[in-house]
C-alpha cells in the first residue's frame, strides 16, 4: 500500500465496510430478515473476511487509508483484523452488501464501486478504524474533510480475544 490512499463512497444507510472480496461469502438468502443478515455479517467478521461499522448517519464519506495514524484526534475508534488473500481489499457500503446478500449474481465489489480497492500484500492485517466526527453534532461540517481514517498494519500485534457479537458502533 502507498503511504496514503483516499477514497470517497456514498452511504444511504449509515454503514460502511471493508471486505476481502476473494473470501467474503456475499450471497446469504433471497428472503432474509434483517436480524439474520446482521448475524451473517458478524459471522463473516469473525472469519476475518469483513469489517463493518455504523457511521452514525448517512452521507458521502471521504475515507483515508494510511500506514500510520495522523495526529488528528478521533471521536471514536476500534481495531479489527482482516485476512487478505488476493492482493486487495474493497471499501463498500450497506447497499452493496445487501444486494450481494440477496442476489447470487451480485458481487462485492459492486460494479459502481469496483474502483474502491486498496492493494495489499496477502496475509493478516490489523485495521484501526478512526472516526473524526460526532454523528450527533449537526454543526460538524463534513464536506471536503476526511471522515474516517483507516490505519493498516501487516502482521498484527493485537489478537482477537473474543468473537465479535455485533457490528461495530451499531446501537440497535
Amino acid at each position: 500500500m502507498q503511504d496514503s490512499t483516499t477514497l470517497t463512497i456514498t452511504d444511504e444507510s449509515g454503514f460502511l465496510g471493508i471486505v476481502n472480496p476473494d473470501k467474503y461469502n456475499s450471497f446469504f438468502s433471497e428472503d432474509w430478515q434483517l436480524s439474520q443478515l446482521f448475524k451473517h455479517f458478524v459471522g463473516e467478521m469473525n472469519n476475518d473476511n469483513l469489517i463493518l461499522w455504523s457511521t452514525g448517519s448517512e452521507n458521502i464519506w471521504t475515507v483515508n487509508f494510511v500506514n500510520k495514524p495522523s495526529k488528528k484526534k478521533s471521536y471514536r475508534e476500534f481495531y479489527k483484523t482482516l485476512e487478505v488473500t488476493n492482493g486487495k481489499i474493497v471499501l463498500t457500503n450497506y447497499e452493496d452488501l445487501t444486494m450481494a446478500a440477496q442476489y447470487r449474481d451480485e458481487k462485492i465489489p459492486a460494479k459502481q464501486h469496483a474502483d474502491l480497492s486498496i492493494d495489499l500484500d496477502n496475509g493478516r492485517h490489523e485495521f484501526q478504524i478512526r472516526q473524526f466526527f460526532d454523528p450527533e453534532d449537526d454543526n460538524y461540517g463534513l464536506e471536503g474533510k476526511v471522515s474516517f481514517e483507516i490505519v493498516i498494519q501487516k502482521d498484527p500485534t493485537r489478537k482477537e480475544l473474543q468473537p465479535i457479537d455485533k457490528v461495530f458502533w451499531q446501537t440497535s
